[in-house]
């Protein structure tokens, strides 16, 4: 297999970015340790990776550079190849990382990126790095907010990409400091380095999304919407955004309520007063948190959700891995655990389970446990006199219990241990608000 690559040309129009607008660009993260970039050897990365092995040299810090091989195409090995003696030619430690699993048959760029993500962060955790680049720059953003128009995304998601931000529970912080650069400037650059690049054939592919829109760019650019009217249109969009995320941030705890067993709650009287975007971020927000999902909720799932409040004959929902119900003047949102369970392994006598439970084990005790939500096998697991008790609970599958293997061990709640066991020596519900509040 030949690897298809594109000898770099200045443009006329667009110059090189400069190394030092790029150095201090990068003043404000304050990075004095190890840095990771995700490469692929198209030009964006390349250019990137390149940038980044100067800074690193300048800053004496040491540059790793990650790629993943997702085996979705014949030719990403032999492209893989080249990239490696490249990047060994530039002295920069390189790793390819495999992607070993089922591969996706339907959607499969938005899947590939979303398990690409998953592996560099994985991998950046597992040497302790707290920063990862990416090379997204202007013309992603021009093309995100377009595909969003397209899909009819709200203020959010039309704010695009953002320059620095976290996924749920990793500690890493993903950084796209080429996001205010064309991808001709960064050609230029590579241009200027004499870097020869790969070419990816999905970029003209009219399969995508995403080389659809790119064709249809162009020909706004020729009525008028060029990149810089559009980037001031997205920072305009970006600054709206802000302003409802401190709205959300700062009323939440004004209709949140959580109760001893860490059942979440909103006081209707309160939330239905808000402003319709707010009402439905925060939607959003407990059902991503109480269903630990991965991605944001659905639209049209949130939208129900808002439908159904605003119903006098309010209808339990079962959305997102929530369970939604109604008592009183409070929406309950439970999750939803009559599906099979994700058990926790415990691996400390001290730690935070489900971002709600600050948890101290006994001595020893973790070896061999695990945690989770007591669920329907449990409850059928459960003696008579307990299960009578939690028959008078609203949701009693939802329940912390304590397992060994598949044998229940513990409801530390209702005070239920089997012989010869020790439990938990205390636990106390945690604020769960930080987890929800938008980064």
């Amino acid at each position: 297999m030949v690897v298809k690559l594109a000898k770099p040309k200045k443009s006329k129009n667009f110059d090189p970015i400069l190394e030092n607008d790029f150095f201090n660009s990068l003043l404000k993260f304050k990075i004095n340790e190890t840095i990771a970039v995700a490469v692929s050897g198209g030009p964006d990365s390349l250019a990137l990776t390149i940038l980044l092995k100067k800074f690193s040299i300048k800053n004496n810090i040491e540059l790793r550079a990650l790629s993943i091989d997702h085996d979705l195409r014949s030719s990403s090995k032999d492209e893989l190849k080249w990239l490696t003696s490249v990047l060994k030619e530039k002295k920069i430690k390189h790793k390819i990382i495999k992607w070993k699993n089922l591969k996706p048959n339907s959607n499969i760029l938005s899947n590939a990126r979303d398990k690409r993500y998953e592996l560099l962060l994985k991998e950046c955790e597992r040497l302790n790095i707290r920063y990862l680049f990416t090379g997204h720059h202007l013309d992603d953003q021009v093309e995100n907010v377009l595909l969003r128009l397209i899909r009819g995304s709200g203020i959010k998601g039309l704010g695009s990409l953002q320059e620095q931000f976290k996924f749920t529970k990793s500690k890493v912080n993903i950084l796209r400091p080429l996001l205010r650069y064309p991808k001709k400037s960064l050609i230029s650059f590579l241009a200027t380095e004499k870097q020869k690049y790969i070419i990816d054939p999905t970029n003209f592919d009219s399969n995508f999304d995403r080389s659809r829109v790119r064709k249809v760019s162009s020909h706004l650019i020729n009525e008028g919407l060029n990149n810089r009217r559009l980037l001031s249109t997205i920072k305009n969009l970006k600054n709206a955004n802000n302003s409802i995320n401190y709205l959300i941030n700062s009323s939440l705890k004004s209709f949140v309520r959580v109760n001893s067993r860490g059942i979440i709650s909103i006081l209707l009287e309160k939330f239905v007063s808000l402003p319709e975007e707010v009402k439905f971020r925060s939607i959003s927000k407990l059902l991503k948190f109480v269903g630990k999902g991965k991605n944001t909720p659905r639209s049209k799932n949130i939208l129900n959700v808002l439908n159904s409040i605003s119903e006098n004959n309010f209808k339990n929902l079962t959305i997102a891995g929530c369970l939604i119900k109604k008592k009183n003047k409070q929406i309950l949102i439970l999750p939803e655990v009559t599906r099979k369970l994700s058990t926790t392994k415990i691996t400390s006598n001290n730690f935070i389970w489900n971002d709600q439970y600050k948890i101290i084990m006994e001595n020893d005790f973790a070896k061999g446990l695990s945690v989770q939500y007591l669920g329907a096998n449990g409850l059928m697991t459960l003696p008579k006199k307990y299960n009578n008790k939690l028959m008078k609970d609203l949701y009693p599958a939802s329940y912390l219990s304590l397992w060994k293997g598949n044998k229940l061990v513990a409801v530390p709640d209702i005070n239920y241990l089997i012989k010869d066991i020790r439990s938990i020596k205390k636990y106390a519900l945690i604020d769960i608000h930080p987890y929800l509040m938008e980064r």
